[in-house]
């Protein structure tokens, strides 16, 4: 068997039973995410340019290496991860790069990471790690207790960085891992009561500049140069893209810099002025059909642990853009939380691109079951 050959197979082996729906929205989401930085970074080739297309490659590689690790290995191995990655919350609280107030990466030279962004998903693997042991039996009180102190210990560890928008999302999470796996109705609904009560305490943790933004959302206005500027900006941007938008590096707000994080919370807005209403809503498309098809391998899926990791993925991507886009319209407060696959950034980023190869495996696995 000769070189070209042997490639041919390996590739064939690498994406035998590939989800194309899946594939081709994320790699959609991608490419439209390449020019919107492009563009939100001043349609030049610097370096957060050039970092972004790095994770790009690191993403893309990332995302092949995980649809071809079976997900019950990742369910296994849950109790490593989270412990591990505890200790990295640990190590950030001590050691941790700041910046903008936040105290929440690691830097290696080049590069920062963000362990609370891998906790999304590693929390909810050990809580279905430990409902799959526990699936023949009765959900005690201290299962219960059990549950919460998984969440809470790093929860609180997030929110000390601080990290809100990170914090307030494992809690649904947590829930659709709860409500997937099956869980007695009244044992669920004692779980909701408690977790929602972690809301109002976790208002303790708030910094200065959180309580603004949430005074901001209530009233834009009370500090339209200060706190609100952001939204309000970003509000001006949609607003100016009209039907069809402005063209292509053509965004006054934007090319102008009066959106200040733009490449980051507010790229929706950069998207929406350049291209419109036609180009937000097929953005929004696009999120749809991807997060319809994850939805999709949730009905497939024949196995419980499957079922409950494919429908968190599906979660996460959906509570990150649905807070995304309605914080860049002004509908809820700033959190800090990305636009999955289009924002800047590398931990998050990556971490998008990880799930959504599980998810891809967990669709593998399923069709290889189907082919015996």
């Amino acid at each position: 068997m000769n070189i070209q050959k042997k490639i041919i197979l390996i590739f064939e082996s690498l994406f035998k039973n590939f989800n194309i729906v899946l594939l081709i929205t994320t790699l959609s989401l991608i490419i439209i995410g390449v020019f919107a930085i492009f563009s939100a970074t001043g349609g030049t080739y610097n370096e957060i340019f050039i970092k972004q297309i790095i994770w790009y490659v690191i993403g893309l590689i990332l995302m092949i290496v995980f649809a071809n690790i079976n997900y019950n290995n990742l369910i296994t191995m849950a109790n490593y991860l989270y412990y591990f990655f505890i200790f990295l919350l640990v190590v950030v609280l001590l050691f941790g790069y700041v910046a903008l107030g936040a105290q929440r990466w690691l830097k290696f030279g080049f590069f920062q990471f963000q362990p609370s962004e891998f906790m999304k998903i590693i929390i909810p693997l050990i809580i279905i790690r430990f409902i799959i042991i526990k699936y023949n039996e009765s959900f005690t009180f201290k299962s219960l207790l059990k549950i919460f102190t998984i969440a809470i210990i790093p929860m609180l560890l997030i929110l000390k960085q601080p990290d809100l928008g990170t914090a307030i999302i494992i809690i649904p999470l947590v829930l659709t891992v709860l409500f997937t796996g099956n869980i007695p109705v009244k044992k669920f609904v004692l779980i909701i009561t408690i977790l929602l009560l972690i809301i109002p305490v976790s208002s303790l943790f708030l910094k200065d500049y959180q309580r603004q933004r949430l005074h901001v959302f209530i009233n834009p206005q009370a500090d339209p140069l200060g706190a609100g500027y952001n939204v309000i900006q970003s509000k001006i941007a949609i607003g100016s893209g009209k039907f069809l938008g402005r063209g292509w590096l053509r965004g006054s707000q934007s090319q102008l810099n009066f959106i200040p994080i733009k490449y980051t919370d507010f790229i929706f807005a950069v998207i929406c002025e350049e291209f419109g209403f036609v180009g937000g809503s097929f953005v929004i498309l696009i999120y749809y059909i991807l997060i319809m098809e994850i939805l999709k391998i949730v009905k497939l899926c024949k196995f419980t642990g499957g079922k409950m990791l494919a429908a968190t993925i599906a979660a996460i991507i959906f509570i990150q853009f649905f807070i995304n886009i309605g914080m860049n319209i002004g509908l809820l407060p700033v959190t800090g939380l990305t636009l999955p696959l289009l924002s800047y950034g590398g931990s998050s980023f990556v971490f998008i691109m990880i799930i959504i190869g599980i998810a891809q495996n967990i669709y593998r696995e399923y069709m290889k079951g189907e082919e015996i």
